[in-house]
């Protein structure tokens, strides 16, 4: 597969003490008015009628302000998720790898990696169509989110027909065993896709706590071609 490219920090990502901030600057808007009538007529409105339109012209401005910024991050989620699966995009799984790696590194909890390839899907596209291709990959979609831990783990579409699970305190004992089951909920889930049953191989590498993350990838894609090489199902 080609190299996975460097991540980088996205503008998109807040942490919790950053949207504190925000908040708070927003709110701040609303004295705007009331501190720049004070800068240019030197003293504050003198009326209930001036303070009160002083005071709407700022929640104005903060509510606006406050769509802008809601309306920025939700293009920023869009340009991080794949638009045919709906899981996350290879940009969004290098970050959240890089940030799994790192809460690892200061918590030694275990952290799992699956990479999943699709057997035989060009043969899909060439004998039925890129629509039934399409399908496809939504169904291995599917199985990934039937199958992970809902606000744990996450799945992500990281090439044509590659996926890869993040699997947040998981051992690679434990990620095989979810391997497992997304394998038997291709099968079992065919029918109601009105497709054969999927074949995937999948490769499992845990963490060691101190690899950079592109090495965590390039074991776990090592050990989905090994799989593959070897006809493992």
């Amino acid at each position: 597969m080609d190299q996975l490219p460097p991540s980088s920090r996205p503008s998109g990502r807040w942490s919790a003490r950053p949207k504190r901030l925000v908040t708070r600057w927003l709110y701040g808007l609303a004295l705007a008015p009331v501190l720049t009538s004070i800068i240019e007529t030197g003293g504050r409105p003198k009326s209930p009628r001036e303070w009160f339109t002083e005071m709407v012209v700022g929640l104005l401005i903060a509510a606006l302000v406050r769509q802008v910024r809601k309306e920025h991050l939700a293009v920023l989620e869009l340009s991080r998720s794949d638009a045919l699966t709906g899981l996350g995009n290879r940009r969004a799984f290098t970050d959240a790898l890089e940030d799994e790696c790192a809460r690892v590194r200061r918590s030694f909890k275990p952290l799992a990696l699956i990479y999943i390839d699709l057997d035989h899907f060009k043969q899909v596209n060439d004998r039925d169509g890129h629509e039934k291709g399409d399908l496809v990959l939504r169904q291995l979609a599917a199985a990934i989110g039937d199958v992970v831990r809902t606000r744990i783990d996450r799945g992500f579409r990281v090439g044509g027909d590659e996926f890869v699970v993040i699997l947040p305190g998981s051992t690679a004992a434990a990620a095989e065993a979810v391997l497992a089951r997304i394998r038997q909920h291709c099968v079992g889930q065919g029918g109601a896709w009105g497709c054969a049953p999927l074949a995937i191989s999948g490769g499992v590498a845990e963490f060691d706590g101190h690899e950079p993350a592109d090495a965590f990838i390039r074991r776990a894609d090592a050990a989905m071609y090994l799989r593959k090489a070897a006809g493992s199902q």
